[in-house]
């Protein structure tokens, strides 16, 4: 989780680093999450999951992708924007009731998948309303507060990607990793099917 703090705008403070460190050491002591439900802990490391699954290098869940979603979101996001995740959690959750009548985690990984689709779709969908100009102006039936907002697929993307290229899973074994590099070269090619570097 310490790795996450570097790649996260404006957190050079070592405050907000002591922060996101109380967050997971008090996590890792009660087994509890910071921000989340237990449920909406499990939901977040299926949504994860999916984004990252498990083939020849581990997946989110295997590198606790979710956990790191949890401190991330209660120590370096705006209430707005947890709430507009927390929410998402739960359109998740009816979407799946609706789709196959249970619960997200109890899907299959084709339904998971499809509901990841619709996720993103929606996402998509959002992106280009927010886009639209009318005269030059944003559009007026959009209301301010949700112009700017970034959609919950989007939040959930970026999230995973930085919490499993930010771990030890992510950084050792889905990227090559050099743990004490010697000179630095700035452009090295890369043989056919290596992995990119881990930073």
């Amino acid at each position: 989780m310490v790795g996450a703090t570097m790649t996260l705008p404006g957190l050079g403070s070592s405050a907000l680093a002591d922060t996101l460190e109380a967050s997971a050491a008090q996590r890792v002591a009660t087994g509890k999450p910071v921000l989340f439900t237990a449920d909406q802990d499990a939901l977040v490391a299926e949504l994860a999951d999916v984004i990252i699954p498990t083939t020849k290098t581990p997946g989110a869940k295997a590198a606790k992708v979710n956990e790191i979603i949890d401190v991330v979101l209660k120590d370096c996001y705006k209430q707005p924007d947890q709430q507009r995740f927390i929410d998402g959690l739960t359109q998740v959750q009816k979407m799946s009731q609706d789709a196959y009548g249970k619960s997200y985690t109890q899907l299959d990984n084709t339904q998971k998948i499809d509901i990841m689709k619709k996720l993103e779709a929606e996402a998509k969908q959002q992106r280009a309303e927010m886009a639209r100009k009318v005269e030059g102006q944003q559009d007026v039936q959009i209301p301010q507060a949700k112009r700017n907002a970034t959609p919950f697929f989007v939040m959930l993307k970026d999230l995973t990607l930085m919490g499993y290229f930010t771990s030890e899973i992510g950084a050792t074994q889905a990227l090559e990793y050099v743990a004490i590099p010697g000179r630095y070269d700035g452009c090295v090619p890369l043989k056919p099917g290596q992995k990119a570097w881990a930073i």
